[in-house]
């Protein structure tokens, strides 16, 4: 039961994150740990214990009320036991770790409890899937899906440019690396805005025109531009959408689509370098994430390799899912 426990608590450890119900995922795993060599019915923590493991005050709310199984941590769980079935699957173990409540009718020292429960890990069965697939594709292309799955961290290789920065897939960033980055970028930004006065003002000054001054005149409009597509605008998208899509110059010349991924555990900033991809329902090739621009604004989509106008899916990072946006 340990390595089943251990398995929860290392994939948390792979998706970083400051959500309550990963924090409160975290607390039930560390606790559960701490009991792995005994029975089941010792490893069951009621909702006080589980809210002093967080470490959150909640003052004088219900703890009950706090974790909310049926309304928002049973949802949580479900929405990520795929990732932890594919994850204990990788690990070669024959049971996930999948967190459940065990509730009562109530009465003198008869609690809620919430633990870690052992399941099977599901077999997958290639050929139940190749015969069902199609059928699924006949009877109604809107239900089909897309099922992503993000590569292992190192596994796409940056460019030569980028690998002092993403030496293990990622880069953890302080609270304090934050501030210099944003320095970093108002930085780039005055310059390029002091540039731009300096060439407007060298060509305020009553001469005839010249080549130079041409060259001058169009370098104003480029340099503010280039310097807000290229370094500016994507830093500040990855910190609004938590995903964009990695540029060319980060990736190693033979990778495919890439993107930076931006965790956010406290103070701690983690940017990973990833990709995620699916197989097609619809022709079996791969999907993979691109800028759904134009007719999907500040959004990634699946793109299909063979089909990329036609076989088009939405995606959320969160379910790793995604359903068929351009309809047959």
């Amino acid at each position: 039961m340990r390595e089943v426990i251990q398995c929860l608590t290392d994939w948390l450890d792979s998706e970083t994150s400051d959500e309550k119900g990963h924090r409160i995922l975290r607390a039930l795993a560390q606790e559960s740990l701490k009991k792995a060599d005994f029975d089941e019915s010792k490893r069951r923590f009621t909702a006080e214990e589980i809210v002093a493991a967080v470490g959150d005050s909640i003052g004088s709310a219900d703890p009950k009320k706090w974790i909310d199984w049926p309304g928002f941590l049973k949802k949580y769980c479900e929405t990520r036991e795929g990732q932890i079935i594919e994850f204990a699957r990788k690990r070669g173990l024959p049971h996930y770790p999948k967190p459940e409540r065990k509730s009562t009718k109530g009465g003198p020292g008869k609690l809620t409890t919430f633990y870690i429960k052992a399941e099977p890990v599901p077999e997958i069965n290639e050929d139940e899937q190749a015969i069902d697939e199609p059928q699924v594709a006949i009877r109604n292309t809107a239900e089909l899906k897309a099922n992503y799955q993000m590569t292992e961290l190192g596994e796409v290789k940056p460019s030569w440019i980028a690998s002092w920065l993403f030496r293990d897939g990622q880069i953890k960033l302080r609270q304090w690396h934050v501030w210099c980055l944003l320095g970093w970028l108002a930085t780039i930004g005055g310059l390029a805005v002091l540039i731009t006065y300096a060439g407007w003002l060298s060509l305020s000054e009553p001469r005839p025109v010249t080549t130079r001054d041409l060259t001058l005149l169009v370098s104003i409009f480029l340099i503010p531009y280039g310097a807000w597509v290229t370094i500016i605008k994507p830093w500040i998208l990855l910190l609004d959408d938590r995903i964009v899509v990695a540029h060319e110059l980060f990736t190693n010349f033979y990778e495919q689509s890439a993107q930076f991924e931006l965790l956010r555990d406290g103070d701690l900033r983690v940017v990973r370098l990833v990709r995620y991809s699916a197989a097609c329902p619809i022709c079996g090739a791969t999907v993979y994430l691109e800028k759904g621009e134009p007719d999907y604004r500040r959004r990634l989509v699946g793109r299909c390799y063979e089909s990329p106008r036609e076989h088009v899916f939405s995606f959320d990072r969160i379910t790793r899912c995604g359903r068929l946006l351009v309809d047959h």
